[in-house]
């Protein structure tokens, strides 16, 4: 079930998801210009900040925030692309102090600038460190379709749904040659 709060998210798409199977009840696709206005809606109601990760991927680097609430089924990811050439996304760390140190770490790895963050520099790495160790060769990345659920691509349009598989009929039981068939009766 989609919490009624995502409606004031300015959200792009809000795809339902099936908890058992991924984790997150839904997951909420935004832009860099919207994810303040969202993770402020998300703290008006009571959620909590999990992480904030990153991928290379062949559309973008793929920021992804995870939050939930301390009880029941509620845990949301928020997604949001910020282009290779220019990988600005504004920070959520006034927000959610948190995010502070996952912010870092995700400028240490690929190099996205956290706008209005308090202390961007690097966390892990040395300071005098040269480049971003997790930014890929271009001919390295994988694109959405090769990293998301099926039921989001078909969801977001990337994908068609699967059909069902036909059943194959029960295979009869055949004995090995040499082998002798026991009924639990004998045994």
């Amino acid at each position: 079930m989609i919490p009624e709060c995502i409606a004031a998210m300015g959200a792009a798409r809000t795809v339902a998801t099936d908890y058992a199977a991924t984790g997150v009840v839904a997951s909420v696709s935004l832009t860099p210009e919207t994810i303040l206005d969202a993770v402020t809606v998300l703290d008006k109601e009571g959620y909590l900040l999990e992480d904030v990760t990153a991928s290379d991927l062949n559309e973008g680097f793929e920021i992804t925030y995870h939050f939930s609430l301390f009880e029941g089924k509620s845990r949301l990811v928020l997604r949001l692309i910020a282009p290779h050439n220019t990988p600005r996304v504004p920070s959520i760390s006034g927000i959610y102090p948190g995010a502070n140190w996952h912010e870092r770490e995700c400028f240490d790895f690929f190099g996205i600038d956290f706008t209005g963050h308090p202390n961007l520099h690097y966390l892990l790495l040395p300071e005098d460190f040269e480049g971003h160790p997790l930014v890929k060769a271009e001919k390295a990345r994988k694109g959405l379709v090769d990293v998301m659920p099926q039921s989001w691509l078909v969801a977001v349009g990337l994908a068609e749904p699967e059909t069902p598989k036909a059943e194959k009929p029960e295979q009869q039981h055949a004995t090995v040659a040499g082998a002798k068939e026991y009924s639990h009766a004998s045994l």
